[in-house]
């Protein structure tokens, strides 16, 4: 699905409803006088939705009593471009600066406080696209992440201008949903100084070949460390002390993919072997397990939610 909308918001009032249905359920009060203004942008591509949002100030709550069972679960990334922002999430509090980036999970609490006008690009994707991997981004909830490290600064740009993208054909529109996805786990995994080096440009750069070539059977880390000119042990080390080892990473983004194809109208007549065969995986035999330990929905149940949905 691509849907792109822009509008511009008069009153409180009107920013509060908009908000609400793109994001879930607020609450936004504005300090007032002057009148209250917003021009709002909204990109959804796939799964995942883009929203550039340059306001007046403004108080924008997600309190206890707006969380219900049949809200989408979220993961929101805000990129700070402009104002004096504060963001408040599990007993955390952090005054942003320009440029940083932090996370709020929308199945609890949160208040972002706009003291001055305010410009910001909030990403939007699905905790199930996240997987388990939703609970570890969640435990950094308003914390700043900084642009400056190589995988740091490479989401902050595309989030700069993820907004006016428009791709017009679905398997376009999917690959840049499972980028995007995996930029955001990227920058979540790599914060702490023993990792420090996988932000490096050389892991980058190992990043972008390995998704490039998701489909490669052969994919190892003998032949990735081979073609970089390290040693195995050097690549491991590249992603060690995150959430994944690198086997697991590869693992996890293979996973994702076959889930998005499962859950894909275009690939219903094909078979779940030729679907995993596309990312590389040609031993089905453990797949229905993997994919429950890592989105908790088996083969048959994504079968099933693309029959009914």
């Amino acid at each position: 699905m691509t849907d792109s909308k822009s509008s511009l918001l008069r009153g409180i009032e009107s920013f509060e409803a908009a908000a609400s249905s793109l994001f879930a359920p607020l609450r936004v009060t504005d300090p007032g006088p002057p009148v209250f203004r917003a021009t709002v942008d909204h990109t959804a591509i796939g799964p995942v939705t883009v929203t550039r949002i340059y306001a007046t100030a403004a108080t924008v709550t997600r309190g206890g009593d707006s969380i219900t069972s049949t809200d989408q679960e979220l993961m929101h990334l805000t990129l700070h471009h402009r104002g004096r922002l504060i963001a408040t999430q599990d007993d955390r509090t952090t005054v942003l600066k320009p440029g940083e980036m932090f996370a709020c999970d929308n199945t609890r609490p949160y208040r972002l406080i706009g003291a001055a006008p305010s410009d910001m690009t909030v990403l939007c994707v699905p905790r199930t696209s996240l997987g388990r991997h939703a609970d570890s981004i969640g435990r950094r909830t308003a914390l700043p992440v900084s642009p400056q490290s190589g995988v740091g600064r490479l989401l902050s740009c595309t989030l700069s201008g993820l907004h006016e993208t428009r791709p017009s054909q679905a398997p376009a529109r999917m690959h840049l949903a499972d980028a995007v996805t995996s930029l955001l786990l990227a920058a979540f995994t790599d914060t702490t100084p023993e990792v420090a080096s996988v932000a490096s440009s050389l892991a980058d750069r190992i990043r972008a070949y390995v998704l490039a070539n998701l489909d490669d059977d052969q994919l190892s880390a003998e032949g990735v460390a081979r073609l970089h000119q390290i040693s195995v042990r050097h690549l491991h080390k590249l992603f060690q002390g995150g959430d994944l080892t690198f086997a697991a990473w590869v693992r996890h983004e293979r996973l994702l993919r076959i889930r998005r194809d499962l859950l894909t109208p275009a690939f219903a007549d094909r078979s779940t072997a030729a679907i995993a065969a596309r990312w590389g995986v040609l031993d089905t035999k453990h797949l229905g397990r993997a994919l429950k330990r890592e989105f908790g929905e088996n083969v048959n149940d994504l079968r099933r939610r693309h029959r009914e949905s």
